[in-house]
């Protein structure tokens, strides 16, 4: 239950941080995507139903408030989940630079999934969102020692408290 309460608050944050506070301080191709941060931290730390069941809604969270395709988001941080998960059984990815490597790959992933599904619905400039998709990938993989820690420190925190 207090993890469950933890992921939704960082969650609620990352997206108001995400939403309406980086995009009047960082130009948009600095603004890392911290709720994907968020999903690899969940595919590493939440197994089973309720991570994937956090990581669809973090990704329905988004594409309620970005205007995408409804579902784009919420599909892509499942799969992201998924290969995350996969990864975190066999491998350690839990802090320092293997967690920094997963999200970066994740972010890849994460990106071309989007890419590929918006590229259904609409023509999508692959040569451009690719530049991009490399540079988000980079920002998410900076933030996530940080948002790492911030979490397991939330964690703490709900657990002396409670």
């Amino acid at each position: 239950m207090r993890r469950s309460l933890a992921i939704a608050i960082a969650g609620i944050a990352s997206m108001l941080l995400q939403t309406a506070v980086f995009p009047v301080l960082l130009p948009s191709s600095l603004a890392p995507n911290l709720l994907l941060v968020l999903v690899v931290y969940l595919g590493v730390h939440q197994f089973g139903a309720p991570g994937a069941i956090g990581a669809f809604l973090l990704g329905y969270f988004l594409d309620t408030f970005s205007g995408t395709l409804l579902g784009l988001h919420a599909f892509a941080f499942t799969a992201v989940y998924l290969g995350v998960h996969q990864v975190a059984r066999v491998l350690w990815t839990e802090a320092g630079l293997p967690a920094v490597l997963i999200v970066f790959v994740a972010a890849c992933a994460y990106a071309l999934l989007v890419f590929a599904i918006g590229s259904l619905a609409a023509t999508a400039a692959w040569a451009h969102g690719l530049r991009r998709a490399v540079l988000d990938a980079l920002v998410a993989a900076a933030v996530t020692p940080l948002v790492f820690g911030l979490l397991s420190w939330e964690h703490r925190v709900l657990r002396v408290g409670a």
